[in-house]
């Protein structure tokens, strides 16, 4: 599957505009990598955020895609609601990052768990309020 079928196969997934969506990012977490606990919407209270905000709205859902399985470690944590996503190739986790309110949500804190045994690959994607 090409990057742009995988774009058009995510938004029909989420039901959401291809056109309204981030590239895919796609990361490469070696041993002992991870990624601290973070949220993925933009506080509209900062600048950075504010300027994020203003290029396509705010990020209301994210995909993560697990492109390769992980020997151990490696999951993706959410310490407030108490759940963890452990990383096989193929599997793909979806989130809201806000209400339906369009208030960003506090229990999308995650975090990608440090990696103990292997690489993890994970292909990160985006959804936004305009298009971006």
């Amino acid at each position: 599957m090409t990057w742009p079928g995988a774009y058009a196969r995510l938004a029909f997934l989420a039901n959401w505009p291809v056109e309204r969506g981030e590239g895919l990012q796609v990361l490469r977490y070696d041993e002992t990598h991870e990624y601290k606990p973070h949220f993925d919407w933009f506080n509209a209270e900062l600048p950075g955020g504010k300027k994020h905000i203003g290029r396509a709205g705010q990020r209301l859902g994210t995909f993560v895609l697990y492109l390769n399985d992980v020997e151990s470690g490696g999951s993706t944590s959410f310490p407030k609601i108490g759940l963890e996503v452990m990383p096989r190739k193929g599997a793909a986790l979806f989130f809201a990052n806000t209400t339906t309110q369009g208030i960003p949500d506090q229990q999308t804190l995650h975090a990608g768990m440090p990696v103990i045994r292997g690489v993890k690959y994970v292909a990160n994607k985006w959804l936004r309020e305009r298009v971006f």
